[in-house]
């Protein structure tokens, strides 16, 4: 009799501890999902009212005024530090409308022309990326050491940079400051206001 309680004690407790791991596995699962839903709104939203008006859809943009306010304050940290390190950049773009991605995506795909770019989903279009190049004329993408120093200046102040990806998809100018990472200021430097 005694046996039977204690195999039934048992089996209530292995009940209890699968029911608290699959409540906890969900409860993960719906703050994951949540992170992601307060971001749409954090990172997107209608920006029709804080920034520029895009007149041409196709427009390379290079203004720092269409990034969101996070990724506007990293790259100005990556163009001091830059030009405290004597690296001569020049932003090339900035925003991306979907229209432009979607352009660029079909180069090499549908349209003539060379592959520019792997996805028609950019961080360009959620303002929280930019391109840049080397401020030399006949020089702007082809030295490789430059590059190299700006991906290492713009990972140290928490941008992620293209120049690190792999598997095809490496992509030297690019640089993104994704929601979930904060802007690093090195010794010496601080935030204005």
């Amino acid at each position: 009799m005694e046996t039977n309680k204690r195999i039934i004690l048992r089996r209530q407790k292995k009940k209890r501890a699968a029911r608290l791991k699959f409540y906890g596995i969900l409860g993960v699962l719906v703050l994951f999902i949540l992170s992601i839903w307060v971001r749409s709104f954090v990172m997107r939203g209608d920006y029709s009212e804080v920034y520029p008006p895009v007149s041409d859809p196709m427009t390379r943009i290079d203004s720092m005024d269409q990034l969101n306010e996070k990724t506007r304050e990293a790259l100005l940290l990556f163009l001091e530090v830059a030009e405290d390190e004597g690296l001569p950049v020049l932003v090339t773009e900035t925003y991306r409308t979907q229209e432009r991605q979607e352009y660029l995506y079909s180069l090499g795909r549908t349209a003539e022309g060379g592959i520019v770019t792997w996805t028609t989903e950019s961080e360009h279009t959620k303002r929280s990326a930019f391109d840049i190049a080397k401020n030399v004329r006949g020089e702007e993408y082809s030295d490789l050491e430059f590059f190299r120093k700006a991906a290492e200046i713009g990972e140290r102040i928490g941008l992620e940079a293209g120049y690190y990806w792999d598997h095809g998809r490496q992509d030297m100018p690019h640089f993104q400051m994704n929601w979930y990472d904060r802007i690093v200021y090195p010794e010496g430097y601080e935030k204005e206001d």
